[in-house]
């Protein structure tokens, strides 16, 4: 999906993940990269209705890869099935994928926990996907 093409009102990042902390982080980190409203699911059954729901209103996905009942690649399958040209991100801290297998199950980037800025903000700019120019310290990144 070409983010250019989206209206602002409905450029949105879908973020899942069933760790609330780490949900409510990444949802901070994002935030301030880009001015898309963003969506939180701490299920992919949850998120996938709400991506069913409006898939032509989601820029971006980023998902966990562990999760009970339906891991990441599932999800972004159904995802797919549903919007082809969808960009999804994987996050994922058990190292069982590699980036080869994850460009085959049709991902855009696989992120490995836990990702710096930097990292997110490579991954982002392959996927042609503009952020906002934000100030962050070293530190941060």
């Amino acid at each position: 999906m070409n983010p250019d093409t989206l209206p602002p009102q409905n450029r949105r990042w879908l973020l899942v993940d069933d760790d609330l902390e780490v949900l409510a982080m990444l949802a901070l980190l994002v935030e301030n990269l880009t001015t898309a409203t963003i969506e939180c699911h701490p299920s992919p059954r949850s998120a996938y209705a709400a991506f069913s729901a409006a898939p032509t209103e989601y820029e971006l996905v980023i998902t966990d890869f562990e999760m009970p009942g339906m891991n990441g690649v599932e999800l972004s399958r159904w995802l797919r099935a549903i919007t082809p040209s969808q960009i999804i991100f994987l996050a994922t801290g058990g190292g069982r994928l590699n980036e080869m297998a994850a460009h085959r199950e049709g991902l855009c980037a696989l992120l490995a926990k836990p990702f710096t800025l930097t990292a997110l903000k490579g991954a982002l700019a392959r996927a042609g996907i503009k952020t906002k120019c934000v100030g962050v310290p070293a530190s941060a990144a």
